[in-house]
């Protein structure tokens, strides 16, 4: 009778650790700033309309506010309609 509480008790405990250990693996990993998968989020590029994943998007801080951009054409023109607009 003590051997099945045990051998059963054995298998629950085991079910419990082999389920803990294959979400951690299905589940995304978390990067240093806490969020899971913020590089694969898409970003608008202001100028093409396109949107581009964040991992590969050129950034740039114009006016306060971070852009995201495809490509450094299309950056160097929103920087240009963005200086030629009167502030």
């Amino acid at each position: 009778m003590y051997r099945l509480l045990l051998v059963s008790t054995l298998l629950i405990v085991l079910y419990f650790l082999l389920r803990q250990i294959f979400r951690t693996i299905r589940s995304p990993q978390i990067d240093e700033q806490g969020a899971s998968g913020d590089h694969d989020q898409m970003v608008l590029d202001q100028v093409c309309q396109t949107f581009v994943p964040r991992r590969t998007a050129l950034s740039k801080e114009i006016g306060g506010q971070l852009h995201y951009f495809c490509s450094s054409a299309c950056m160097a023109t929103f920087e240009k309609r963005h200086s030629a607009t009167p502030t």
